[in-house]
């Protein structure tokens, strides 16, 4: 599960500080959405540790009516106020991911011998920000950032793998290595004028792209 024992202390602490302080007006909560589908964590967690399959029915964003799948879990993930879950799929025959607030019913299947996955737990995300996991290894990714902006990142990095490749008086030059996917794409055009992609050159190739979409929709 993608939390350290010091980030649920931190999480315990605000809940404390919620209750006591809620009301008094001098401290301003972020009203967070509802996080749905944790009913099904606790399962989820037992069926991963005995190693039970499990049979999940699942509605996705994209469908009018929910289907079944036979699912190996495999590992929990939490990321932008929802709980996500990875397994086999065995009607699919790969490793897929489901967002818990998506599923419809849960219940444990008998008779069927469970898969092991092919990776560790702590690798499958190691390229990864967000849930969106390609496989192998990305290539190196060079971002410069304009030095007043610089600090955002410096101080709440976006993975672990982000270091300082250069700098001088206007910008910083970060490198990463990650998976180019939706979601880190969505943080370098966050960045709007502040931030380059320097490499590779097919990551700035979409990145422009996607600069000529949005420029086209206000035009």
């Amino acid at each position: 599960m993608a939390y350290s024992k010091n980030s649920l202390q931190v999480h315990s602490l605000l809940a404390r500080l919620y209750d006591q302080y809620h009301d008094r007006g001098f401290i301003q909560f972020r009203k967070a959405p509802e996080i749905k589908g944790t009913q099904y964590l606790e399962p989820i967690i037992k069926a991963i540790d005995k190693k039970q399959v499990l049979r999940i029915t699942y509605l996705p964003f994209y469908e009018d009516k929910p289907y079944f799948n036979e699912i190996h879990p495999y590992l929990l993930k939490e990321h932008g106020f929802r709980w996500y879950l990875v397994g086999w799929n065995q009607f699919k025959d790969q490793v897929r991911t489901y967002a818990l607030d998506r599923i419809r019913n849960l219940q444990e299947l008998e008779g069927i011998d469970y898969r092991e996955p092919g990776f560790t737990a702590s690798d499958y995300f190691r390229y990864a920000i967000g849930i969106i996991s390609p496989p192998g290894a990305p290539s190196l990714i060079r971002l410069a950032v304009q030095k007043t902006q610089a600090q955002y990142l410096i101080t709440q990095p976006w993975h672990d793998s982000q270091n300082i490749h250069s700098e001088d008086d206007q910008r910083v030059v970060f490198s990463f290595r990650v998976h180019p996917t939706y979601e880190f794409k969505s943080l370098v055009l966050g960045l709007g004028k502040d931030g380059e992609v320097l490499e590779p050159a097919s990551l700035r190739q979409d990145i422009q792209r996607e600069l000529d979409r949005m420029l086209s929709t206000y035009k």
